[in-house]
C-alpha cells in the first residue's frame, strides 16, 4: 500500500476557462489529505506532477531577496526537505526535476527517494537584478518601496536582471519540455516561489496578477493532475501548519 493525495472536496476544480478572478480562492479549490491507498497513475494515462518549493534558507528567514543568488538550505530547510521525502514515501516517481541552484538541488536530493534528479537552469528563480540580497522589510524602506513598485512591471529587468516576460517564457519553455517527456506517471518538480507561480500560470491560463497572488510556503506541496479526458486539476496538501488557509 502506498500514499496518494485524496480529495475531500473537488467541486471547484480549475480549468482554463474557470479561474476565480483573484485566484486567492485556490486555497479552497480542494482540501486534501494523505490516505493509504494503492497508486495506479501509471496505467490511467494521468500525469501527476508534485510541485514543491525548496526548503528554507537563511535569506528566506531574513526576508532577503534571493533570486539567482545561490544560497544553501539552513537546518530548518533540510528538515522541511526530509518532511517532503516522508510525504512522498511510497509514491512511484519517474523523475525528479530541480533548478541548478543548490537550495533546489539539495531539497530534491533529500526528497528523491532513489529516483534520478535532473537539474535544469530553466527552473531557476527570477533574476532580480540590483535587488538581490536586499531586505524586503522595513530596515531598507527605500529599496523595499522601489522593489514593490517595479517587480510586477512586465518589461522591467530590475537593472540587470530578468523581466517578468523573459522569466515567464523561460519557465514555460522548460516546463513544456519536461511535460513532453512524460505523458503519464508521476514526477516531482522542486522549484522556487516565482518559478512555481509561472508553472501554474502555464497550466491554468492565469494572468500575471493571478499567478503572482499565489503564496506557496517552503514546506507546502501541490499536486497537479493532467489527463486528456478531463480538466487539469490542482490540489493543495493541508497540514497542521497551514490549517489557517481554510
Amino acid at each position: 500500500m502506498s500514499r496518494r493525495f485524496t480529495a475531500v472536496r473537488a467541486k471547484a476544480s480549475l480549468t482554463r476557462q474557470q479561474v476565480h478572478p483573484l485566484f486567492l480562492l485556490y486555497l479552497s479549490v480542494v482540501v486534501i489529505l494523505i490516505a493509504v491507498q494503492p497508486v495506479s497513475g501509471e496505467s490511467t494515462g494521468t500525469l501527476r506532477i508534485y510541485l514543491a518549493r525548496h526548503g528554507e534558507t537563511d535569506w528566506n528567514a531574513q526576508r532577503r531577496i534571493q533570486g539567482q543568488t545561490d544560497t544553501p538550505l539552513n537546518t530548518k530547510g533540510r528538515e522541511q526537505a526530509a518532511g517532503l521525502a516522508e510525504l512522498l514515501k511510497g509514491v512511484r516517481l519517474d523523475m525528479v526535476y530541480a533548478s541548478d541552484l543548490s537550495r533546489s538541488q539539495d531539497t530534491a536530493e533529500i526528497a528523491r527517494g532513489g529516483v534520478p534528479v535532473k537539474s535544469l537552469a530553466g527552473l531557476n528563480e527570477r533574476h532580480h537584478g540590483k535587488f538581490e540580497g536586499k531586505l524586503v522589510d522595513d530596515s531598507e524602506p527605500v529599496a523595499q518601496q522601489e522593489f514593490r513598485r517595479r517587480r510586477g512591471v512586465a518589461e522591467d529587468d530590475l537593472d540587470g536582471g530578468e523581466t517578468l516576460n523573459q522569466f515567464y517564457d523561460r519557465v514555460r519553455d522548460t516546463f513544456n519540455t519536461i511535460r513532453s517527456q512524460h505523458d503519464s506517471g508521476a514526477i516531482l518538480i522542486v522549484g522556487h516561489s516565482l518559478t512555481n507561480q509561472m508553472i501554474l500560470r502555464v497550466l491554468f491560463g492565469l494572468t500575471l496578477e493571478q499567478a503572482t497572488s499565489i503564496r506557496q510556503a517552503n514546506d507546502e506541496l501541490y499536486l497537479i493532475e493532467l489527463d486528456a479526458a478531463r480538466p487539469s486539476r490542482l490540489w493543495k496538501l493541508i497540514t497542521q501548519a497551514n490549517l489557517g488557509d481554510l
